[in-house]
């Protein structure tokens, strides 16, 4: 039997592949290694959709599309709660003068702030579309 005739065993595969990919990208950049990291990155990713490309069968279908999307929807969920809680706790320190927004902290807050207003965005020209 082909091997890329096979969605499951091409599905772990591809995760597989993908999961070198994040790992090897953060392990050679505390390496301080950093283009080893995004060489054995981009080599994997080329492998993800080589495999996809390649095979025989459907490998993601509308069950799959289903579970990303609610996946999706409980980390924009779960990161909102968290940010309509942590944000402004972390702001009442600072004005108390507890704590320093520094480079870490406001790198993460500003990620979380572009996240949500590109969802914002999409959202309303999704919604004008249709």
């Amino acid at each position: 039997m082909n091997a890329l005739a096979d969605p499951p065993r091409v599905r772990k595969t591809v995760g597989g592949l993908a999961a070198v990919a994040g790992l090897a990208l953060a392990a050679f950049t505390v390496l301080n290694r950093p283009l080893v990291g995004v060489g054995v990155y981009a080599a994997a990713m080329v492998a993800v959709v080589a495999v996809q490309w390649r095979a025989d069968a459907t490998i993601f279908d509308e069950r799959d599309e289903a579970i990303a999307q609610e996946a999706a929807q409980l980390t924009l969920t779960v990161f909102g709660w968290a940010s309509a809680v942590v944000f402004p706790a972390l702001t009442v320190a600072w004005g108390l003068g507890s704590f320093d927004w520094g480079p870490a902290t406001s790198a993460v807050a500003l990620s979380v702030a572009v996240l949500y207003l590109t969802y914002a965005g999409l959202l309303f020209a999704l919604q004008r579309r249709r």
